[in-house]
């Protein structure tokens, strides 16, 4: 059941995409499935109905819930992070004013603390929202990329 909904995703992604006027083979790298199945989601005859309204009730969800459902239906964290960023549009961001440094986050391999900064690697980040859950004081949070 989870490559289901996966595969919903994926095909409201492709969706997204193709609106913005990608070519199938530029979908199929990013949501890294084959240019058949990008073809079948957006003519519509993949995945069945019941899968889309499950997948499109998860684009509905507040990004750090939806990303961490996402993160959960597969392994693949590069995957993930393409289709948190495409469905979501969004990127981590620290807020200095809020942040007591106490290195809750520091669990993550794409924060690093340096005199009371936090440093986001965004190449390194899989926008997982594991470090906004372990923040105290919600000094990490998604915000629409621009």
């Amino acid at each position: 059941m989870p490559e289901h909904i996966l595969s919903g995703i994926k095909a409201i992604v492709a969706m997204k995409l193709r609106r913005k006027g990608l070519i199938q083979r530029e979908i199929a790298k990013i949501i890294k499935s084959d240019r058949s199945i990008v073809s079948h989601y957006l003519s519509g005859r993949y995945p069945k109905e019941k899968i889309l309204k499950i997948a499109k009730t998860i684009e509905q969800l507040p990004p750090k819930y939806g990303a961490k459902l996402i993160h959960s239906l597969t392994d693949d964290k590069g995957l993930a992070k393409n289709l948190i960023k495409e469905l979501y549009g969004v990127k981590l961001l620290w807020d200095e004013n809020s942040c007591i440094a106490c290195g809750s986050c520091l669990g993550c391999v794409a924060l690093t603390l340096d005199n009371f900064t936090v440093n986001i690697d965004e190449n390194a980040c899989y926008l997982c929202a594991s470090c906004i859950f372990r923040c105290p004081t919600n000094s990490l949070k998604f915000i629409e990329e621009e």
